[in-house]
C-alpha cells in the first residue's frame, strides 16, 4: 500500500470514528431529549402526595383491631377470633399493586369512591389483574369505626382509604390513582371510544343504543355503562365498571407507541395521583420487558362468604374476612384462585 493510500485510509478511518461519535453523541441528545420529555409529559398528572410509611398506610399491621361487632357474619363461628391471619405479601417479590378509585362527585370536591378497584402488576405470572372491591362492604375504617369501606376516601382522601384496604385485607398498598366520574368520558374520548359487548337489558341503559351487540362505545355512552344499577346485581355493576378499565388498558397497549405521548399528553391532567414520573416509566417499562399481555378480573368479597344486611337501618356487605383475606392474598400475590369470580382474557 502506498504512502498516498495509507493516509486516505487513515482519513477515512477517522473519519468513520469521527461519524461513528457524533451519532452516539446525537443519540445520547435524542434519548436524553426523549425521556426528559415523557418524564415531564408525566409529571402533568395531578400530584397529592401521601405517607410513605407503612405504619401509617396500614401495611403490616399486626396490632389492628377488627372489630366485627355482634352482627353475625357469614361463614364465622359465633365467637371465632381472628388471630394470626397471613400477609400474603411477605417474601413476594414482583408483584405491584396501584389502588384506583373512581370518585363521583363535581371537580374539586372529594366525595365517596364510588368505585374501587386494585390493579396488580404481576411480573411472575405475566399478567395485569384488576380487582373489584364492593363498595358497600362492612369494614373497620381506622379512627372512624365500621363503615363502608367506599366512605374512607370522602373522610380521609386516598391516604386513609390506602390504610382501610391494607388493614382489613392485609394488602400491601403504597400508590393510588383517582379518576373522576365526571372526567372519565374525556378519558375515553381522547382514545377513541372503546370496545364492550352490552347485553340487550344494558342497552335500554345506554343513550344511542338499541340493543345487544359489540360496540364502540363513546365517553358518555361508557360512563352509562358503568352507572347500570337496577337491571342487576351491584356485583354486575363492580363488573362492568371492570371491564370499562380493561377495555382502556387494552385500547392503550394496542395504541402505537408513536401516539403515546400525544395520548398522555390529554388524559394524564386529569388524573390524581402520588406516582411520581419515575414510578411510571418503570412500572410501564417492566410490562413492556416482561410481556405482559393477559388481563384478568376478580372482585372481593366473593359471594360464597357475604351476605347484605341491615345494620341500624343501614344495608352493608357483611362478609368473612378471615376467607376473603385468604382469597385475596392467594390472588393477588401467588396467583391462586379458589373461585369462580375470575374472567380472564388477553
Amino acid at each position: 500500500m502506498s504512502r498516498r493510500e495509507k493516509n486516505n485510509y487513515k482519513k477515512k478511518k477517522k473519519g468513520a470514528k469521527t461519524g461513528l461519535l457524533i451519532g452516539l453523541v446525537v443519540l445520547l441528545f435524542l434519548v436524553g431529549f426523549g425521556y426528559s420529555y415523557i418524564s415531564n409529559l408525566l409529571n402533568s398528572t395531578n400530584q397529592e402526595a401521601i405517607t410513605e410509611d407503612d405504619d401509617q398506610l396500614g401495611i403490616g399491621d399486626k396490632e389492628f383491631n377488627y372489630d366485627d361487632t355482634e352482627e353475625e357474619i357469614p361463614g364465622e363461628d359465633e365467637g371465632e377470633e381472628q388471630e394470626g391471619l397471613p400477609f400474603y405479601y411477605e417474601d413476594v417479590k414482583g408483584v405491584t399493586n396501584i389502588a384506583l378509585f373512581g370518585v363521583d362527585a363535581p371537580v374539586g370536591q372529594r366525595g365517596r369512591s364510588d368505585s374501587i378497584m386494585i390493579i396488580t402488576v404481576d411480573k411472575n405470572s405475566k399478567k395485569i389483574k384488576i380487582s373489584s372491591i364492593m363498595r358497600d362492604s362492612y369494614v373497620n375504617i381506622p379512627d372512624r369505626g365500621m363503615d363502608k369501606v367506599n366512605h374512607a376516601y370522602a373522610f380521609g382522601g386516598p391516604e386513609l382509604a390506602l390504610r382501610t384496604l391494607n388493614s382489613n385485607f392485609h394488602l400491601d398498598i403504597r400508590d393510588y390513582a383517582t379518576v373522576n366520574f365526571t372526567t372519565l368520558p374525556k378519558i375515553i374520548d381522547i382514545l377513541g371510544g372503546i370496545t364492550i359487548s352490552v347485553t340487550s337489558a344494558e342497552a335500554t341503559k345506554i343513550n344511542g343504543i338499541s340493543g345487544a351487540g359489540t360496540y364502540n362505545l363513546t365517553g358518555a355512552q361508557a360512563l352509562d355503562y358503568t352507572r347500570i344499577r337496577k337491571i342487576d346485581s351491584d356485583f354486575a355493576r363492580a363488573g362492568r365498571q371492570r371491564t370499562v378499565i380493561e377495555a382502556i388498558i387494552k385500547k392503550m397497549l394496542n395504541s402505537p407507541v408513536t401516539s403515546y405521548p400525544g395520548i398522555l399528553g390529554k388524559v394524564l391532567p386529569l388524573v390524581t395521583t402520588n406516582l411520581k414520573s419515575n414510578d411510571i416509566l418503570s412500572l410501564a417499562g417492566s410490562v413492556v420487558t416482561n410481556g405482559i399481555r393477559t388481563i384478568e378480573q376478580n372482585r372481593f368479597p366473593q359471594e360464597e362468604v357475604s351476605e347484605g344486611q341491615t345494620i341500624k337501618g343501614v344495608y352493608y356487605y357483611v362478609f368473612d374476612r378471615e376467607q376473603t383475606i385468604h382469597n385475596m392474598g392467594k390472588y393477588i400475590y401467588l396467583d391462586e384462585t379458589e373461585d369462580s369470580s375470575e374472567t380472564p382474557s388477553n
